[in-house]
């Protein structure tokens, strides 16, 4: 089924067909709005269901990532969570570590489970499950608690990523996610800038009840209460969404093409998931998202750390020092995603840009000595041999912003290359699932780093 054709006329009529798709026969409309009509019902959209997605990233993230700050929060004092539980170095690479190893299992499963509930219910169950567990953290005593919430709390928030790219492709084709993903992504992104701000002003908290303990605390209730809010206000298809009336609801569905994924398809379908393995490119972005999570992101498990280990600042400060890497990602990624989306850039072209940012500011060093590979090495010698702080800490700022910017502005060119409402589901799941081993591989691999290069 082709794509609709817009119209010169600006106004809207519908019209209903019979067409296979997923295996099934259902009814679906084709719209004949005009271009300008069909962007004034998706702003629509963007206005009432785009701010809050992004929020509730902003605060799942928040919460998957204060982990990271609370390492260092008045540490002078021996008050930071290290030094409460008598954590080792590489107990506490688990801590971090065994997030992500039910975080990645379960994404593929939880995708799908959001087609067969409903997005409302289980995007909001995500939200209440993970905001009770991660204010618990707030009151381990040993290490094995600590890693018995951790383990939970990865659980809690599998999914909750791919079930928004999931969801959203329901809404709209793969040439109109760019910058809606872009604009998603980034308040990911901006919770590290949230993130650091909180552990700042909450260390000074600190006294009967630790600063770390606090800032758990806190960051669970907002998720608490907005997937309470969630239940009934995120609006789960087209089909459905009483913001919009039948002739816009016609005019979205008219847009979407005969593989988009659909509400009244099945859930699973086994010559679909066939099929997504039999293609090589199935395997090729599995391994994309590996190679770039472990070598992009790995740094951002351990970056509070690592300035504070510059020896430049205080715990505190080091805190706070995270909040421009993040920001600029912010700048960066939108900006890149309203090009690929609005002046048809080429993404992988911007990906392989990025990447090479990414490589002159000699943050791959993590991806060297992982893969040893004669360029990363080549960077790895570079950075080490600078001796500036501020230097290094502006190659931090750029490595942070170029490294959070390549999947997002490729994750549409994934989700085209999986045909099929259980294709879709299964893909999303398993190449976000890939880059979960950034959280396993990339604090052990910075621990090691800052083992054998102390002045790194």
């Amino acid at each position: 089924m082709a794509s609709t054709s817009f119209s010169t006329s600006s106004s809207s009529s519908s019209s209903s067909s019979t067409v296979r798709k997923d295996g099934l026969e259902k009814e679906r409309h084709i719209s004949f709005s005009s271009p300008s009509e069909i962007r004034r019902i998706q702003r629509k959209f963007d206005v009432r269901i785009i701010p809050w997605l992004c929020f509730t990233y902003l605060v799942m993230k928040t919460d998957a990532n204060n982990i990271t700050n609370s390492a260092i929060m008045n540490a002078e004092k021996k008050h930071d969570i290290k030094s409460e539980l008598n954590l080792s170095p590489n107990q506490w690479n688990w801590v971090i570590a065994c997030f992500f190893y039910p975080y990645a299992f379960l994404e593929p499963a939880s995708t799908l489970m959001m087609k067969k509930t409903t997005p409302s219910f289980w995007l909001g169950r995500l939200m209440v499950t993970w905001g009770i567990i991660c204010g618990c953290v707030g009151a381990v005593q040993k290490y094995g608690d600590l890693i018995a919430v951790r383990v939970l709390q990865g659980a809690a928030e599998a999914g909750y990523y791919p079930c928004i790219i999931y969801y959203l492709a329901f809404w709209f084709r793969p040439d109109q996610m760019a910058r809606r993903v872009a604009v998603f992504y980034s308040f990911g992104q901006l919770s590290g800038f949230l993130g650091g701000f909180l552990a700042f002003a909450i260390s000074h908290a600190d006294g009967r009840l630790a600063g770390w303990r606090w800032l758990f605390i806190m960051d669970g209730i907002p998720a608490v209460l907005m997937g309470i809010v969630t239940f009934f206000f995120l609006p789960d298809y087209p089909q459905t969404a009483k913001f919009l009336n039948d002739d816009e609801k016609s005019a979205i569905l008219g847009l979407l093409t005969e593989h988009s994924p659909s509400k009244e398809a099945k859930t699973w379908d086994w010559k679909q998931v066939v099929a997504l393995v039999k293609n090589p490119s199935f395997w090729s972005w599995n391994l994309v998202s590996f190679f770039h999570a472990v070598g992009g992101f790995g740094l951002s498990f351990a970056l509070p750390t690592v300035i504070f280990e510059l020896g430049f600042t205080s715990s505190a400060m080091s805190n706070v020092l995270t909040m421009p890497p993040y920001f600029l990602t912010l700048i960066v990624l939108n900006t890149l995603g309203y090009l690929v989306e609005n002046r048809n850039f080429n993404p992988f072209r911007v990906a392989i840009v990025c990447t090479s940012l990414l490589l002159i500011s000699g943050y791959q060093v993590a991806n060297a000595c992982l893969t040893v590979e004669l360029v990363n090495i080549v960077c790895c010698i570079l950075l080490l041999e600078v001796k500036v702080t501020i230097i290094k800490y502006l190659a931090l700022c750029v490595a942070t912003s170029t490294a959070g910017s390549v999947l997002p502005i490729v994750w549409p060119s994934r989700v085209k290359a999986a045909p099929g409402t259980t294709a879709a589901a299964v893909a999303i799941g398993v190449t976000n699932a890939m880059a979960q081993f950034s959280g396993i591989l990339g604090p052990t691999i910075f621990s090691s780093i800052n083992y054998i290069y102390p002045s790194f």
